[in-house]
Order: C-alpha cells, then structure tokens, then sequence
C-alpha cells in the first residue's frame, strides 16, 4: 500500500476538561452562569458543562457555537463578518442546523489544523461568551 494516510488532530479529553475548568472560572468571575461545550474536530461533544442559572437553551446555543467554529475553522461571528455582504451565502449558512454564526464559539487548533473547539452561551451578550470561551482557549493553548 502506496497510499499516504492523514490522520486528523483531535481534542484529548485531558484537554476538553481543562478548557471547561478555565470557561466556568472566567464565567463565575464574570458573576455570569453559562453553559460551554467541548467538541472535537468532526464537531461531536466531547464535554458539556451547563452552570447553575444557565438558560435551558445555552446548551443547544453553545453547542452549536463550538460546532460552527469546528466546522468552519474560525470563530462563527468573524466568519459571519465575512459573508455578511453576501445575501445569498448568509441565508445558506444562517439556515443550516446546528450552525450559529454568533460569538461565543473558538476553534481550537494544532499545527494549522482544527482538532475541535470550545462554544460558550448563556451571558446576556454574544460578546460576553465570546470573552469566556476566548479566556479558556488562551489559558489551555500556552
């Protein structure tokens, strides 16, 4: 066999509880209840930690958040500052499922490529989770 195999780089659970620890500190030092989700790089959960006082609805959101920033490699709300002057490919990217093109979703990555991501939901603004996940992703990537 010839073939030459790439093998993707993946977020290690080690890892995945590390940048859960580091988002839930940074939210409780905001006094603001979220709740964050790991993913991997195919964008399956690989943590989940919803904070007391988290909305219901912050786990589907942060879901989706880190599902997006591992999908398409970039934090969903830059990607969207991106597109957002064409009509056409924000009405296909804003109607996909699982796909949310707001901040609080950061990729993770590893020599260049995506070995999964953090999304945070749950603050008042996009900006506010946006912070948290940013904080964690810092803290995890020195």
């Amino acid at each position: 066999m010839s073939e030459t195999w790439q093998v993707r780089p993946t977020l290690p659970a080690e890892v995945s509880r590390r940048l859960l620890d580091t988002a839930i500190s940074q939210a409780t030092a905001m006094s603001t209840p979220v709740t964050v989700v790991t993913v991997d790089e195919s964008g399956v959960i690989s943590g989940l930690h919803r904070m007391d006082g988290a909305p219901l609805v912050s786990i589907q959101t942060a879901w989706n958040k880190a599902y997006a920033a591992a999908a398409i490699g970039m934090p969903p709300d830059d990607f969207y500052s991106a597109i957002e002057s064409d009509g056409a490919a924000v009405a296909s990217f804003a109607t996909r499922p699982g796909l949310a093109l707001i901040g609080g979703g950061i990729p993770i990555v590893v020599d260049g490529r995506v070995a999964g991501a953090v999304g945070v939901a749950g603050a008042m603004t996009a900006a506010e989770d946006r912070q948290i996940a940013e904080a964690a992703v810092g803290e995890v990537s020195r």
